[in-house]
Order: structure tokens, then C-alpha cells, then sequence
């Protein structure tokens, strides 16, 4: 290479690696896209820019920024997946350069823009083997069209640029997750805190509205959690259509919601608060319109710091409920309940003792035996005007004593007399309140049997103080269960913080599960966790047989909903026919495990393998296993070979016919796996893998090979070639399991006659 272009090169190389610095530098998404044109611009010249994301639910690219003189028109017009250059660029996963695009047939006119012909370069954004989007870069005919230079320098800079943007891309969805509620898409709790904060940072007024529906509880009682989901969805579609683009609408929990309106006084609000109000009432169940009540509450009069003026508007809608629901209320200072009057209710309350408390238990049932494994205890409580728990705990907590009433539950069900033999029993308790003296005081000095069920695990606090209290706990034989797994990134933190005995995955993951690859995808993460760390898993709120075989599908331990069993005072038994279409498989009276595609799939595949092999009786034998074999690894084929001298052969079936031979001599990287005994892979284009293997791996049409020697008696015998067709190199932990099948297969060598 002359010098001159060897500096040239090398150059461009440096511009790269600074580009690349700059771009991942970016905290948003915004930011990286911003910095992808800026850092291009540097490199090359152009005079427009479009960046186009991949939509597979909508069916096209979307465009996602641009630069130039037809960013709105360019923003404006997605391009149906398949369709124009981009289109084909995206699919066939291969850069197109146009010097004239009056010239290209699949050139299409974005609208809105003059058809004059321009020359572009369109090139796939691949990150991790999938196409995000396409990165396009025009210019006027009468600057002249792209080189090839140019063409490899917008190759090299958005091969780059992809993973940049694909990272940004997951780390917005993860900040948007943590911000919403799995079930509404609306804003979660802590969101609404944080949006509220900020609008009044700004000094303006902003008026707060909570709304909670009427008797919802009657509504999952009766028609099941799966119908009560699908109203709190349709809520949340209904009070997106009554607020103004700057507005929040957010879910605080349950079946309450909160509008939060910047730049309203309370009048503003009160009229909002209504109107929703009545949307609401447009939707009905078994038809009956959807009833609410709402408070409200305006800062700066009402408060200036979210939560005062939260806790204000909460105080609103509490007397909207207790004065006859179906209304709202603006707060008015003084006359609202009194925190006092509150107080003396929930000690009233605990006066009266158990007697105040019904517990009804719910069972958890043991899928692969459809027993009930366990029993969760939920309190009720009978006491005038009544209420939700949920709505008791929050007052009585609100008021200071909280603890109080979480310790009168958890004695009234560690009183439950008669609990079946060898089932456990579920006491759920917040943190907070775990590290009280009452709860202390109430727990007997043995918990065999017991479970120690945490909820409310985003308040999760005094790090040191906790993991005592749960050690203790664990020396007196409890176990630790955590509630509503998967629910956000504060969950996760505590799954791994907590490491639970029992994990307990959230009913909105539940739902749907079996019709859901994302869902099940989680699932399957979630479950990998608890796998690892030797806890079981628990899912909650069941009530489809299509999604209880899911479960089961998915190797999970415990399930318990209205599908199985509605919650009673006694100790009631799952529903027999429910629990049938999850048991394992009987034979002589022996549990016959199925096969799960989830966790713990792996081992399960593995096992099957070793039965093969070991009845193999030749090698040949022993090369019928390959299809199984590859399947294990995720991988698209799988070849062994036998080692004879300076020579490999071919025993198993694949695209070379059985029996052909290579010399070592000839592939060098092949000789040093068996030499030194430990794998290596070789990716298409990757520069500096094996030109033999590269070469074989194109005359085959595969993108990887993964080399893992078959070791026997100390030595080499054998080897596992396995294959992608992808480019896509294997992970550690793939190849840590090759070595394992690896293991097998030399085990089965030694076992077969020479």
C-alpha cells in the first residue's frame, strides 16, 4: 500500500475511534443521533441526513431524526418495510449507493420535497446481527456522487453508529419502563412524583386530580383479575382523551390515577377532574357505567411541594368516597377529614383486635403435583364503612400506625388452626413494617413452615437493618418470598439484593403469557434468575388455562389465581380440573418431568443427549446426535469429527458427505484447538480469523464455526465443529456449554470399541 494512502487510511481510522468517542459520550437519545450527524459531517460531506428506525409493529421504517433542508418533510414520511432503496437496503442487509437517483428504478420522492435527482448512499444499521434501522446520506448531483472510498467510510462509520444507537435506544425503553406501569402504560407512582416535582419547580401553578373507580373491587371479586386489568386499561385510554398534550396522567397504584395539570388553578381542575369523570362513565361493565370520585388540589394555595400537595388532593378524594362517592372535591384546608379522625378509626379498629380481622387463604398450588404446596393468607377486614385492605393499610400508615395493624393480620393468620400437613403458610408484610417491634413481637421464635412474603419492595430501605432482620428470619426456619417480580427496575434490584427462597412473579406478566413471546421472554429471563440462585417460582394471579400451560412450559414451580382457586376462610383445595392440564405426567407412580422450553431447558436437553449417546453402539452412532446436539447450543448445525493422525473425518450427517477427510496440515487453527485442547471460534469478517476456515465457512454459505476438541484418556480424539449462519460469534457461556457436550461425546468415544 502506497504511503501516502496508507496515511490516508489510517487517518480516517483515528477520525472513527474520535467519532466513536464523541457519540457514546451522548446521555440520550437525542444526544446520539445529534452527534451521529455531527461526527459525519466531519467525515464526509453531504447535504442531507435521514436516519430511519425499524417498526415491525406498524409494518415500516420510521424516521427518527434528519438534517438538511427537508427534515419535516422527511420526519413526516415512513417508508413501508420492503419498499424504495431503504427498504431493500434493510432487507437484503447490504449498503446501496446511487450515484442519480433519477436513474434507480426503486427510488421513491419523499413528500413534500422537490423530485430533483441527488446521489445518496443508504447503508443497514446492524447491531448484534439484527437491522435496526438504515443510515441515509444525500448529496446534489452537481457535487458529485459518493466514491467507493466514501461508500467504506459510511460503512465503517455506521457499523459504529448502530451500536451506539441501538444502546441509546435500550437504555431510553429502560428509562420509559421504569417510568411506567406495566399494565396502563400510564406513569407509575414514582414518575408522577418526579413530574409533579418538576412542574412546580418551574413556579407556575399546577393543579393535581386523584381519581379512583367505585367498587372496583367488586369487579375482580366477581369477574376476575383479567377483566378488572382490561377496565384499568380502558380507563387509562379514556383519561388520555379528556387532558391537554402538556398534561400527565399517571396510575398511583390499584385503581387510583392522577392527572397532573401544569399551568391550572383549581376551577381548571375541578372541570378536568369532571370531565374525565364522565369518560370514565362511558365505558361499562356487565352495563354498568364505570363510577369515580376525584380530588383535587392546586398549588400554590394548596401546597408547593408534591407530596404536600398529593397528600392534599389524597385527602380530597378520601372524603369524596366517605360522603357517598361519585363526586369530586376540591381540597379546602380544614375541611377535609381530619388526620385526627382518621387516627382514632384505625385505633378503633385496633381495639376491637382480631375480631376486626378475616383472614381467607388462597392456595398455592404445586404445578407439577397440582397439590396445594402452600397457603397465602389475605386479610379482610370487617369493619364499618368498608373497605379494600389495601385502602386500611394505606390509612393506617398514613396516620402512624401502620405497623400496628400489619402485626393484628399477621396474628390473626398465624391463629388459623388446622393448617393441612406440610403446607406452608404466606404472611405478606411490608418492609417497613418487618422491621417493627409489633411485627417482631408478634412472630413466634420458630417460623418452620412459614413464609415471610415481602411487599411494597420500592420503598425498600435501611440496607443493613433489613438483610439482619431477614438472616434472622432464615436461622429460625423461614422462608423469604418476594412479591411482584418483574414489575420495574426497582423490583430487579431487590430480586438480587434479597435473593428470595420463593420469587413471586407479577399477575401482569401472568396475563396473556402463553400468546406473548416479549412477556415470555421475561419470563424466561426471570426464571433463569431464580434457577440460579436456587429460589422458586411463584405465578401469581392465574386464571387462563392457555396461560397456565405456558407456565408450565416454562418450568415453573408454584401457581396460584382465581384459575385455580378463589381465596375462603377454610383451607380450600385447587380446582381438580384447573390443576390437570399442569401436572406432570404419572407412570408408575413416578412424576414424569416434561420438557420445558425455559429455564433449566439446557440441562433437561442434555441429559436426553447423554441417554443417546450412551446407547449408541458405533460411531457412526454417535454422529445421529448432532442434530440434537446443535439444537442444545442454540446453533444451526453441528459436525463431528474423529481425529486419525495428521487427519480429521467426517462421522456425523451434514452438508459434506460422511467419511471425507482433511489434513490438518491444511488448517492450521484446526491443529492448534487439538493441540492445546481448548475452543475457538472463527466469524466471517472478522480480519483476523483462519483464511482456510474463512474460506470453508463461504463455500458453505455459514457465518461461524466454533472449534471444541473431544478429549478421551487425556487425549484428543475428536472434534465438534459447530456452526451459525449467522455472523454472529458464540457467547462464553455457549461455549462453556459446547465444552460440556464436548465432554459427552468423548465419554461415549471411550466407551466404543477402537
Amino acid at each position: 500500500m502506497p504511503a501516502a494512502l496508507e496515511t490516508e487510511r489510517g487517518a480516517a481510522l483515528e477520525a472513527l475511534v474520535d467519532a466513536a468517542s464523541g457519540i457514546l459520550a451522548a446521555d440520550s437519545l437525542d444526544g446520539t443521533l445529534g452527534r451521529i450527524a455531527h461526527h459525519l459531517q466531519a467525515l464526509l460531506r453531504y447535504d442531507d441526513l435521514t436516519v430511519y428506525e425499524v417498526d415491525e409493529a406498524l409494518g415500516v421504517l420510521r424516521p427518527v431524526f434528519a438534517v438538511g433542508n427537508w427534515v419535516d418533510e422527511a420526519l413526516a414520511d415512513p417508508i413501508p418495510l420492503g419498499t424504495g432503496v431503504t427498504g431493500w437496503v434493510v432487507e437484503h442487509r447490504r449498503t446501496r449507493n446511487v450515484p442519480n437517483s433519477g436513474h434507480e428504478p426503486l427510488c421513491s420522492v419523499v413528500g413534500g420535497t422537490d423530485d430533483e435527482p441527488e446521489a445518496f448512499v443508504c447503508v443497514p444499521l446492524l447491531a448484534r446481527e439484527r437491522v435496526v434501522g438504515a443510515l441515509n446520506v444525500y448529496r446534489a448531483l452537481g457535487s458529485g456522487s459518493f466514491s467507493a472510498a466514501e461508500v467504506e467510510l459510511v460503512e465503517r462509520f455506521a457499523t459504529m453508529a448502530a451500536l451506539a444507537y441501538d444502546s441509546a435506544r435500550q437504555r431510553e425503553t429502560l428509562r420509559d419502563q421504569v417510568q411506567r406501569d406495566g399494565l396502563t402504560g400510564l406513569l407509575n407512582h414514582r414518575a408522577c412524583h418526579e413530574r409533579l416535582k418538576a412542574a412546580l419547580n418551574f413556579g407556575d401553578p399546577v393543579a393535581v386530580v386523584l381519581l379512583d373507580l367505585d367498587h372496583f373491587k367488586v369487579i375482580n371479586d366477581t369477574l376476575g383479575h383479567a377483566e378488572g386489568d382490561r377496565v384499568l386499561k380502558a380507563c387509562a385510554e379514556r383519561l388520555r382523551s379528556v387532558v391537554r398534550t402538556d398534561d400527565v396522567v399517571g396510575r398511583m397504584g390499584g385503581e387510583e390515577f392522577a392527572l397532573i395539570l401544569p399551568g391550572a388553578d383549581v376551577e381548571a381542575a375541578e372541570d378536568c377532574a369532571e370531565r374525565a369523570r364522565a369518560a370514565l362513565a362511558e365505558l361499562t361493565v356487565r352495563g354498568r357505567p364505570v363510577a369515580a370520585s376525584a380530588g383535587v388540589a392546586a398549588a400554590p394555595a394548596d401546597g408547593a411541594e408534591a407530596p404536600v400537595l398529593l397528600e392534599n388532593a389524597d385527602a380530597a378524594l378520601y372524603w369524596a368516597k366517605r360522603s357517598g362517592r361519585g363526586k369530586t372535591v376540591r381540597y379546602k384546608r380544614g375541611a377535609i377529614r381530619p388526620e385526627a379522625e382518621q387516627r382514632n378509626e384505625i385505633a378503633e379498629l385496633l381495639e376491637r383486635g382480631v375480631e376486626a380481622i378475616e383472614i381467607v387463604v388462597q392456595p398455592v398450588v404445586e404445578l407439577a403435583t397440582g397439590r396445594a404446596g402452600g397457603y397465602e393468607a389475605l386479610t379482610r377486614i370487617n369493619v364499618e364503612p368498608r373497605r379494600g385492605p389495601d385502602e386500611w393499610f394505606a390509612q393506617a400508615h398514613r396516620v402512624g400506625l401502620g405497623d400496628e395493624l400489619e402485626a393484628l393480620a399477621m396474628r390473626a393468620a398465624l391463629a388459623l388452626p388446622d393448617r393441612p400437613d406440610g403446607a406452608f403458610l404466606a404472611l405478606n408484610v411490608s418492609p417497613r413494617a418487618l422491621l417493627s417491634a409489633p411485627v417482631q413481637d408478634i412472630l413466634p421464635a420458630t417460623l418452620t413452615g412459614i413464609v415471610v412474603e415481602l411487599t411494597e419492595h420500592e420503598v425498600f430501605g435501611a440496607a443493613g437493618e433489613l438483610d439482619a432482620a431477614l438472616a434472622d428470619l432464615r436461622a429460625r426456619g423461614a422462608r423469604i418470598a418476594l412479591d411482584d417480580a418483574g414489575a420495574g427496575y426497582a423490583g430487579l434490584q431487590q430480586m438480587i439484593r434479597i435473593a428470595p427462597e420463593i420469587l413471586k412473579l407479577d399477575r401482569t406478566l401472568v396475563h396473556g403469557a402463553h400468546a406473548d413471546g416479549s412477556r415470555q421472554a421475561l419470563l424466561e429471563a426471570l426464571i433463569g434468575f431464580a434457577s440460579s440462585t436456587g429460589a422458586a417460582i411463584c405465578a401469581e394471579g392465574v386464571e387462563d388455562l392457555d396461560d397456565l400451560r405456558a407456565l408450565v412450559a416454562l418450568d415453573v414451580t408454584y401457581a396460584q389465581g382465581y384459575g385455580l382457586c378463589r381465596p375462603a376462610p377454610a383451607w380450600p383445595q385447587p380446582d381438580a380440573a384447573a390443576t390437570a392440564a399442569a401436572e406432570s405426567e404419572i407412570r408408575s407412580g413416578l412424576r414424569i418431568s416434561g420438557n420445558p422450553r425455559g429455564a433449566g431447558a439446557f440441562t433437561r436437553g442434555l441429559a436426553e443427549l447423554s441417554d443417546e449417546l450412551s446407547a449408541a453402539e458405533t460411531v457412526h452412532d454417535l454422529g445421529e446426535a448432532n442434530v440434537r446436539a446443535a439444537a442444545l447450543l442454540g446453533a444451526d448445525e453441528l459436525a463431528l469429527l474423529l481425529v486419525e493422525g495428521d487427519e480429521i473425518e467426517l462421522v456425523s450427517k451434514n452438508r459434506v458427505e460422511v467419511g471425507e477427510r482433511w489434513s490438518l496440515d491444511d488448517f492450521p487453527s484446526t491443529r492448534y484447538v487439538l493441540e492445546h485442547r481448548i475452543p475457538g471460534q472463527v466469524v466471517v469478517g472478522d480480519e483476523a480469523g483462519d483464511p482456510a476456515e474463512l474460506a470453508e465457512l463461504a463455500e458453505l454459505g455459514l457465518g461461524t464455526v466454533l472449534l471444541v476438541p473431544v478429549i478421551c484418556s487425556d487425549q484428543p480424539v475428536g472434534l465438534l465443529e459447530i456452526y451459525r449462519v449467522r455472523r454472529q460469534a458464540f457467547t462464553a457461556r455457549e461455549v462453556d456449554r459446547a465444552r460440556v457436550l464436548a465432554q459427552q461425546f468423548g465419554a461415549a468415544l471411550d466407551r466404543l470399541p477402537s
